[in-house]
């Protein structure tokens, strides 16, 4: 079994397992890309996990991540910040036996639109540098903004734009994940 299939496994194993205990939920989708998220909510502390396969790349990442969030939700911004652990198979070079892993800090924000409240932007963006960077991985870092529409109280339909960007010690670059997508979210 290859690597990109280990990793695309334990992923679905994650997020099945997250998905009983999940208190959000997210798939986001291209032609060949597919991307799932969940999130457990506990108090102003968020358990995350998410899972990315580009088939045109031939790459997969998937990650866990803690973030310390507003637990107030009256107001019309939602701000979090955190920490995720990366684990990225870039098959580089055309071999299968390159996984790189990373921590990564950065955040995430939701503006909803007061005038137009099922309307808010979504964004987020996490940043790996060298030193917390393992294998030959030099830095990587990964963003993603999205128009969202509140279709029912708790679920969001979006188009969404990201990218995850590996460079290597080689100044090898791979761009991965890049795009836009259409998705769905759904709280419970």
């Amino acid at each position: 079994m290859n690597l990109t299939n280990k990793a695309l496994l334990l992923t679905a194993g994650i997020l099945s397992s997250s998905m009983v205990f999940a208190s959000s939920a997210g798939v986001s989708l291209t032609n060949d890309m597919a991307k799932a998220d969940v999130s457990m909510d506990m108090g102003p502390f968020a358990l995350t996990a998410g899972g990315t396969h580009d088939s045109d790349d031939d790459t997969s990442s998937g990650y866990v991540g803690l973030n310390i969030q507003d637990t107030d939700t009256s107001g019309p911004l939602q701000i979090g910040l955190g920490v995720r652990l990366y684990a990225l198979d870039n098959n580089l070079n055309g071999k299968n036996d390159d996984v790189a892993v990373a921590a990564a800090l950065g955040g995430w924000y939701r503006y909803t639109f007061p005038m137009a409240n099922r309307l808010s932007i979504y964004a987020s963006g996490y940043y790996s540098p060298e030193v917390l960077s393992v294998s030959r991985l030099d830095h990587m870092y990964t963003y993603d903004i999205r128009g969202e529409y509140m279709t029912t109280q708790n679920t969001r339909a979006y188009i969404g734009y990201g990218s995850t960007v590996s460079v290597y010690t080689n100044d090898e670059r791979r761009e991965t994940s890049d795009g836009l997508s259409i998705g769905a979210s759904v709280a419970f």
